[in-house]
């Protein structure tokens, strides 16, 4: 009975093993299929400086404001 436990323990053993290589397996093409963020701040940050150049700016104007000198 003592060897069909070792063998029943070590067989929940390598199936919770296998379980966790998999696992890691699957974190680290989920950390590698991300996009590189330093990319996606540079994409963001070049599309919000180059907006106003597309678009003249338009400010309002001032008629009828209270506090105009």
């Amino acid at each position: 009975m003592n060897a069909l436990a070792s063998y029943l323990v070590e067989d929940h053993i390598n199936t919770l093993l296998a379980e966790s290589a998999a696992n890691r397996q699957a974190q680290l093409a989920r950390r590698s299929d991300r996009t590189n963020p330093f990319a996606s701040v540079t994409k963001a940050v070049r599309s919000l400086l180059a907006a106003p150049a597309d678009k003249p700016l338009t400010l309002p104007t001032l008629t009828d404001y209270p506090y105009r000198s």
